[in-house]
């Protein structure tokens, strides 16, 4: 979040940027993960961009003695209307369908309720409440005689918070108990409401 704000107080000592007007793409990173656009310049103060995010990333960790692998999902879909300023600044608002989640595997012993329960198989997944996230953000948009562009964005998105749900495969762990044991981590997932949304990348207009 730092590296983004003090890179749109870099772009802004740059001057005033050209409108260009018309369709343009461009390709950058997010915290949607990699991130594709396609916008179009409607006129010098306004225009739409559709958004595309995508990235995941193996992890492993321990929970109650057994082994926890998984696997995170960043990214989303969305669309966003711009208002620019003659500066270069634009405030931008829309919606992202969010793909922010995990799918998780426990195998083996692990420990309920103080008793210890062998080789299970627990498979779970972290979904966020949201299909649809509203967000807004304030950016930099800087373009050349080029046609080559450098812009950045600095929001929030509104997910809902996040939900766990798990079973165990084998059978040996009654739902309900394994519900009760998930309850302390399900609901501190339920309290991340918003997530930041900074995006720093490169375009070119048509």
């Amino acid at each position: 979040m730092k590296t983004v704000f003090l890179i749109l107080v870099c772009l802004l000592s740059f001057g005033p940027a050209s409108a260009q007007q018309g369709p343009s793409v461009s390709f950058g990173a997010s915290t949607l993960g990699a991130t594709l656009e396609a916008g179009y310049r409607i006129g010098p103060n306004f225009g739409m961009r559709g958004i595309v995010g995508f990235g995941q990333a193996n992890f492993s960790s321990s929970f109650n003695g057994a082994p926890l692998t998984g696997t995170a999902i960043i990214g989303g879909t969305g669309l966003l209307a711009d208002i620019y300023f003659g500066s270069g600044a634009r405030l931008s608002a829309g919606g992202i369908a969010p793909r922010y989640g995990a799918d998780l595997s426990i195998t083996g012993d692990i420990t309920i309720s103080g008793t210890t329960v062998n080789n299970v198989d627990i498979s779970g997944s972290i979904n966020t409440n949201n299909r649809f996230a509203p967000l807004v953000a304030v950016g930099y948009e800087k373009t050349f005689r080029n046609n080559w562009g450098i812009s950045a964005d600095l929001g929030a998105m509104y997910i809902g918070g996040f939900s766990l749900s798990a079973t165990d495969n084998s059978g040996q762990i009654p739902q309900a108990n394994l519900d009760s044991e998930l309850a302390s981590t399900t609901a501190q997932l339920g309290k991340i409401s918003i997530l930041p949304f900074a995006k720093i990348s490169v375009s070119f207009a048509f």
